[in-house]
């Protein structure tokens, strides 16, 4: 063999190993990639489902809820009949 033909053999085979090299890099690039996307990607997930739940929670337990608003009536409601039969005994001691 001449010397231009070993050289093109030497570039041929260092070409071989460098897209080796390159392929490899790039799927352990995407490998990554794909990993932070999905943990990315479950990390929303869980933080639309905690918003969701917290947004339900405000609605049904929150100071303007019906619960609440059941709360103070009853508050009231109760207020008024202690009242009630605060006046009913007093009319009774008389």
């Amino acid at each position: 063999m001449n010397e231009r033909a070993e050289r093109l053999e030497t570039l041929r085979v260092r070409a071989a190993r460098e897209r080796e090299d390159l392929t490899e890099a790039i799927a352990t690039a995407r490998f990554e990639i794909d990993e932070l996307r999905r943990r990315w990607r479950f990390a929303g997930w869980a933080a639309s489902g905690l918003a969701a739940a917290a947004t339900a929670s405000w609605k049904l337990f929150g100071r303007n809820s019906l619960a609440a608003r059941v709360g103070r009536v009853t508050s009231y409601a109760s207020l008024l009949l202690g009242v009630g039969r605060g006046i009913n005994r007093l009319r009774k001691f008389w």
